[in-house]
């Protein structure tokens, strides 16, 4: 039986659970040669090694741009290209109205936003080159709805949700 993913390379952020460990599992099922990029170092290398040969964990903090440069560039060092990059990282914002600092806003919209900016930054140009490429930013329900998540989450993921279809 032939897989449908057989001899792609695909870049998975927030490979480590949930979602991202979920896609991972499929992917190589299917044939795909994974990079598993997340910050849970021993979750990682044990779901790489759970998924045989052509995955591979790399620690990845999607809030820092050279981080997420360094994970694109080692699929291409590793398995020659990149066919396939699933935006996936995240988690909860800080702060509410109310309280919300600066730091607050900066830590919520780097995670959220800033890690599938610049994903797309460092991998469009490699799909580019190659003449092909595929890249999945997850956004969420809570983009188009309200009481989904907080104020910062959902204005977050209403510019994922935006940028996506650009």
């Amino acid at each position: 039986m032939s897989k449908r993913l057989e001899n792609k390379v695909a870049v998975i952020t927030g490979g480590t659970s949930g979602i991202g460990e979920a896609t991972a599992e499929v992917f190589a099922a299917q044939g795909a040669k994974v990079i598993i990029a997340g910050r849970s170092e021993d979750k990682g290398k044990a779901i790489a090694a759970r998924l045989g040969q052509n995955v591979v964990y790399s620690r990845c903090d999607v809030m820092v741009e050279a981080e997420i440069k360094a994970v694109i560039d080692l699929a291409v060092s590793t398995f020659g290209k990149l066919d396939c990059l699933f935006n996936n990282a995240g988690g909860p914002d800080k702060g509410t109205l109310e309280t919300v600092t600066p730091e607050d806003f900066n830590y919520s919209m780097n995670l959220l936003l800033g890690a599938v900016v610049f994903g797309m930054k460092h991998a469009a140009p490699v799909m580019k080159a190659q003449g092909a490429g595929c890249i999945i930013n997850n956004s969420s329900i809570a983009a188009i709805r309200m009481n989904q998540g907080g104020y910062l989450y959902t204005a977050a993921k209403a510019a994922v949700t935006h940028i996506t279809r650009l």
